[in-house]
């Protein structure tokens, strides 16, 4: 990987404008070593805005330049962003004339390319939009802002995006009504860049402002603003628009003394009410549920809309009595703060208004293409920013009901709640910056009708995407096709997870399933082995860590638990998810077969020493070792988190007499290496422990103790005293296969 050469030439260095915006030819070609650069010329008018877009299909790291009518280089672009191979330039013509774009590889490089020439802003508008202008806007600290003035139809969504030009500069967006009413803000657009976007309906026409700002009115450099109507841009739903009679109101606050509230309402057959929980300042994350006269949720709400934490739903009475309203907190992390809870009667419409909202999540950037499998219907598009080919798209309908058949019929998995044709959605789209994939939820249906025998409380109905350029960002000879079907099967996964409970207070169990999944429906086009080199890296760190990545690194727990117990086990975890929450959860699942949570974890950091997993071979790694691999006879410390090991190598000399000092009633255990197999010495608190004819041999210390919440860690440390042993030595208990062990650390 390179470093990331600016997503923009240089542009005007004033304020410009042009009208026309309209998707341009498609290039495609090879680059070979006889031929290493392929160009294309275009005639551009004086200001004229033009997106160059460039990728390879088969994993290419173009490079892009764009020269002007004297000859001379005007832009360049290697890498759109961090981890994106592909590469972009948005330019404004300082000249009319004949501009020429080259496309190379980077260092060389050879492949295959292809190269869209948009004329105007590409800002991933869909296919249906008509831009009303493009503008480049400059700002310094004399100029902090840039206003344009826009004429607005009434009910059109309206789309102003800005993209930044100049390096690092952090562009602001303001829309200010006729009136001269502030009417929408936005900083960032939520795509890990800096750039802003705002997404407006006007109930009225007229003439509209349009402010480019700097965040805090600081920095200086261009931008280049996108002005658009896009009929299938989705405007953040108003609920001041809303017409409501408010019953009740409630003030409060969540945090770890409190994390959650009730309050009874005694409702009517028929009645419409709509529920809004606002946190008074940023710390709270708010999750409203309304438990229905059995006690099971009737409603829930995490995230009214995209860009607010604050919660709202609608719902209409279907049996008179008293429901409880629940006040908590998002169950992934423990955010707290002041809140306020309305209660309003409305109109029974805003049920299907708010419904609406979220039914169409994924806009495609041209016309629609669909596959129907049997048990799906995925669309596609071969136009815009997520154009895919058919044989992609062919290739993906096929993986995606693969994974179905695996994970249902073989596996016995019970099947997401399906859409209203009886199929389940997906596409394939431009999903984001480095992601491979995604899954959303669309509407919370509460009891999955695909289980006739249980009764869920908040399975959900939901769609899933996958990238269209599976190319970008990934290791040199990556197949994008291999990563795709390890996509297919990991997000799919998600959508059968979310059949059993969308709201499930275990957090770490959606990623670790998923990513376990992959191995087990798509054999070696897996991509799960990769991350179990995380936890590898940091085994001290408790299990369910928060820390980046353990959530798909510790798949190979629920590995551990299948080599003992059978891959049902794993289903099971998710049966009981439907009912439980949390740690009860793994508790009751674990109980199931006889075996508890620290003793699963034990057992499960025992089998990472020993690299004992048939998937073992494509991890490319071991368990780092405590105390930076020093080897030490006499003394040893460290610190280690609930139910996390730590491997202290020890040298030959005979049998060593092990004292553990720690208040946290950790444990130690034995582990030497020879004949291809493990042996385990239970040492407790004071053992003896002789490492002579031993290939490797550690000493694991073990924290037994269970976090009181997952992802509530804590470091409790230790200490190690060895010295000569007269007593006998502890006996080796048990023998793991170690055919796959690798020295710890490496």
């Amino acid at each position: 990987m390179r470093t990331s050469v600016a997503l923009a030439a240089l542009v005007l260095a004033a304020t410009g404008s042009w009208a026309m915006a309209q998707p341009g030819p498609n290039y495609e070609g090879s680059l070979t070593r006889n031929a290493p650069r392929a160009e294309h010329s275009f005639d551009l008018a004086a200001g004229q805005v033009v997106t160059l877009t460039a990728y390879g299909p088969s994993g290419l790291d173009t490079v892009l330049t764009l020269r002007g009518p004297d000859g001379r280089q005007v832009a360049m672009n290697d890498d759109v962003a961090p981890g994106d191979l592909s590469s972009r330039i948005i330019y404004a013509a300082q000249r009319p004339g004949r501009y020429t774009v080259s496309v190379s590889g980077f260092s060389n490089a050879t492949g295959d390319y292809s190269l869209d020439l948009f004329y105007g802003a590409d800002v991933g508008l869909s296919y249906g939009s008509r831009t009303l202008q493009d503008a480049i806007a400059s700002l310094s600290r004399r100029q902090p802002e840039v206003r344009y003035q826009v004429d607005l139809p009434a009910g059109e969504p309206f789309v102003a995006t800005t993209v930044a030009v100049s390096e690092e500069l952090d562009t602001t967006l303001t829309l200010i009504s006729p009136t001269g009413e502030t009417v929408a803000e936005n900083d960032d657009r939520g795509d890990g860049s800096l750039n802003s976007q705002i997404v407006y309906r006007a109930d009225q026409p007229g003439r509209y402002t349009v402010v480019v700002g700097t965040f805090g009115g600081q920095g200086a450099g261009e931008a280049v603003l996108s002005m658009a109507i896009d009929p299938n841009a989705h405007a953040p739903f108003n609920f001041d628009t809303i017409t409501r009679s408010v019953i009740a109101r409630y003030e409060g606050q969540i945090d770890d003394r409190t994390p959650e509230r009730d309050y009874p309402l005694d409702l009517t057959a028929g009645q419409t009410i709509l529920v809004m929980a606002d946190a008074v300042d940023e710390g709270l994350d708010p999750v409203i549920t309304l438990n229905g006269l059995d006690g099971f949720p009737v409603a829930l709400n995490d995230d009214r809309a995209v860009g607010t934490l604050n919660s709202a739903f609608a719902f209409t009475v279907p049996t008179s009595g008293r429901y409880v309203l629940n006040m908590t907190r998002y169950s992934d992390g423990a955010s707290s703060g002041a809140y306020v809870l309305e209660v309003s009667n409305v109109d029974a419409g805003v049920v299907d208004e708010l419904r609406a909202q979220s039914e169409n999540p994924v806009t495609l950037s041209g016309p629609m293409e669909t596959i129907e499998t049997r048990d799906f219907r995925l669309m596609y598009t071969l136009r815009g920013r997520d154009r895919t080919t058919p044989e992609y798209a062919q290739a993906t309908a096929e993986a995606i009901q693969r994974a179905f058949d695996t994970q249902i019929h073989q596996l016995g998995w019970s099947a997401p709640v399906r859409d209203a044709d009886g199929r389940l959605r997906a596409y394939i789209a431009d999903a984001g910056e480095g992601t491979m994939g995604y899954m959303r939820g669309v509407e919370v249906i509460f009891d999955n009708p695909q289980t006739a025998a249980v009764r869920e409380r908040t399975a959900s109905r939901t769609i899933l995407v996958i990238d269209n350029n599976l190319s970008e960002g990934r290791d040199e000879g990556e197949d994008p096709m291999r990563l795709m079907r390890a996509t297919a099967a990991h997000e799919f996964n998600h959508m059968v997870q979310y059949g059993y409970d969308s709201e499930e207070g275990l957090q770490w169990l959606y990623e670790s399933t998923a990513s376990w999944i992959e191995t087990a429906t798509m054999g070696e086009d897996e991509d799960a082995a990769r991350y179990a080199v995380t936890d590898f890296g940091a085994p001290q760190l408790c299990w369910t860590t928060t820390e980046d990545g353990h959530n798909y690194g510790q798949w190979t727990l629920l590995q551990s638990l299948a080599d003992r117990h059978g891959p049902r086990i794993v289903t099971r975890l998710w049966e009981n998810a439907a009912t439980l929450d949390g740690l009860e959860t793994m508790t009751a699942t674990l109980g199931e077969v006889g075996t508890t949570l620290p003793q699963a974890a034990e057992t499960w950091r025992i089998q990472n020493f020993a690299r004992d997993y048939l998937m073992a071979p494509r991890i490319d790694g071991a368990v780092s070792l405590a105390g930076g691999g020093k080897r030490s006879r006499s003394s040893m410390s460290g610190q280690i988190q609930e139910l996390g090991a730590a491997y202290h190598q020890i040298r030959a000399g005979g049998p060593q007499r092990y004292r553990l000092d720690s208040r946290g009633g950790l444990q130690m255990t034995g582990l030497g290496v020879r004949n291809g197999q493990v042996e385990v010495t239970p040492l407790g608190s004071d053992g003896v422990f002789n490492a002579d004819g031993y290939d490797f041999a550690v000493v694991m210390i073990f924290n037994p103790a269970v976090p009181d919440q997952p992802g509530d860690c804590h470091d409790t440390r230790y200490s190690i005293e060895a010295s000569p042993a007269q007593a006998a030595v502890n006996p080796a208990t048990s023998r793991v296969d170690a055919r796959h062990f690798r020295t710890p650390g490496s």
